[in-house]
């Protein structure tokens, strides 16, 4: 030991011990390891409690706080800051649109499917996907450049590896995306070694923290606790919020009814005796009743439970098929599916849907697209009825189907009805033809759901979701279309 290091040993048993217990200053290591958080709580999403949501939200707001005080280093670090920026306002904006009807209004307005391996969605989830994952590309490739340049501007050899295998790994995301690869043997080996280049780009910080370049952090407004419960609050205000002013379904065309309905008539005498039920015949006007002429027999399915019953929402279901004489077809088979929702349920609900699907064991008829009517009385005794506008459509099985959504007037004193009519006629009218169908009715119990959901996209999907958002109820006919006499 020379004199100046014994020197130095000396003095430094002299130092106060909060000055010699002091250790050098690791200005990246904050950055650093928000930013590599940041990424990983965008990546790895957990799909059950609403965990999806929060912890991408939280992970954009790491990502965004862990490059803004980078931002005024170099150019890198600038256009890595504007695309986390972007990310940012995307991802909220992602938010806004899953909690109102503006993603459903946005899907309708590009219409199309992307086909995947796991089936097809609507074209535009796949590009706001892309467009999303994209920016994120883009930001974690301006973080790879910025590293590089801060290596450099320290006279040092770039050791930023991680940070571009991060950009790849990020990139390929997208086609994996698109594709629809799922499952641990084809995602597990790309996790590991995701985790293996987020774990090497967190080490960048010592290595920068030991290269002597002294950086500058750029100031931001707020601390990094308020920025983050700031955003979160955004996000939860969203959530809770706008759903409940998107609880109910637009009114449809309210049209008052005056007068009686029922007319007495040689045919709806002859629907009495062919066995048509009663308390339905005399709900239907002149219009509905022509449709059954020619009629040669009736079959009725389903009943109708006591009105002091536990309501939940659903309707009571009866299917009424009626065969008619044809001169070009030789017959046909009219169906009326009759939905009586009890005089106990709650006024207005808030969200209904019907799936009709017809022949779904074979293609043995042609069938027609259903038409519906609502009809209730107000609380002063006015008799009104409502559309119900159908619309075709496959569900996640491929089976053809039919769907509607409405929302329950608020203003009903009794019962509301709905009646559904469609034709089917055989592909061979000679022949007995089996023909099959279901009424599935979807009924949404409270006013709040994220994201928002409309009942036909349950009743498509076939998932069974909470009992204490929705309450589905189907109804299934099997039977046979056979010519007269038969």
């Amino acid at each position: 030991m020379d004199e100046f290091d014994r020197l130095l040993y000396e003095g430094s048993v002299q130092l106060p011990p909060e000055l010699s217990e002091l250790k050098p200053p690791c200005p990246w290591k904050k950055p650093i390891g928000q930013i590599c958080w940041g990424l990983a709580l965008i990546t790895i999403t957990l799909n059950f409690l609403g965990l999806d949501t929060i912890l991408s939200a939280v992970g954009t707001a790491l990502l965004w706080l862990g490059l803004a005080p980078l931002r005024r280093e170099n150019s890198g670090f600038r256009f890595a800051y504007a695309c986390a920026t972007l990310y940012a306002l995307l991802r909220l904006a992602v938010v806004l649109f899953q909690a109102t009807p503006l993603d459903h209004w946005l899907a309708g307005l590009i219409g199309q499917e992307w086909n995947t391996t796991t089936g097809p969605v609507p074209l535009y989830y796949a590009l706001r996907t892309v467009l999303i994952q994209l920016v994120l590309v883009f930001a974690v490739g301006g973080l790879w450049q910025g590293l590089k340049g801060v290596f450099y501007q320290a006279g040092q050899k770039p050791r930023t590896a991680a940070a571009g295998g991060l950009v790849i790994l990020e990139a390929l995301l997208i086609p994996m995306a698109l594709i629809g690869l799922e499952g641990w043997l084809l995602v597990g080996p790309l996790l590991i070694v995701w985790i293996a280049l987020l774990v090497n780009l967190r080490k960048i910080s010592k290595s920068l923290d030991q290269a002597g370049y002294a950086m500058k952090p750029a100031p931001v407004a707020v601390s990094s606790g308020m920025a983050l419960g700031v955003w979160l609050g955004l996000h939860l205000l969203m959530i809770a919020a706008l759903p409940l002013l998107f609880s109910r379904l637009p009114a449809g065309v309210q049209t008052p009814v005056y007068g009686t309905t029922a007319s007495d008539s040689a045919l709806r005498t002859q629907l009495l005796e062919l066995g048509f039920p009663e308390d339905i015949l005399s709900q239907l006007d002149d219009r509905e009743l022509a449709r059954f002429e020619g009629a040669y027999g009736a079959k009725k399915e389903g009943y109708r439970n006591s009105e002091d019953r536990s309501p939940d929402g659903t309707p009571d279901i009866i299917t009424v098929e009626v065969p008619v004489r044809d001169e070009k077809y030789g017959f046909r088979t009219i169906y009326l599916a009759y939905l009586y929702w009890n005089p106990n349920e709650a006024s207005g609900g808030y969200m209904e849907g019907i799936q009709v699907a017809q022949d779904y064991q074979g293609v043995t008829a042609w069938s027609t697209q259903p038409d519906g009517m609502l009809k209730w009385q107000d609380s002063a005794g006015n008799a009104y009825t409502m559309p119900l506008d159908f619309w075709f459509d496959t569900d996640n099985a491929g089976t053809p189907c039919y769907y509607t959504n409405f929302s329950l007037p608020e203003d009903v004193s009794g019962p509301t009805e709905g009646f559904l009519f469609w034709e089917a006629v055989p592909t061979f009218p000679e022949t007995v033809s089996f023909y099959n169908f279901s009424v599935t009715a979807a009924h949404k119990r409270g006013a709040w759901q994220y994201p928002y959901t409309l009942p036909s996209e349950l009743l498509a999907s076939g998932f069974h979701a909470p009992s204490w958002q929705w309450r589905m109820y189907q109804w299934t006919s099997e039977g046979r279309l056979a010519p007269e006499g038969q």
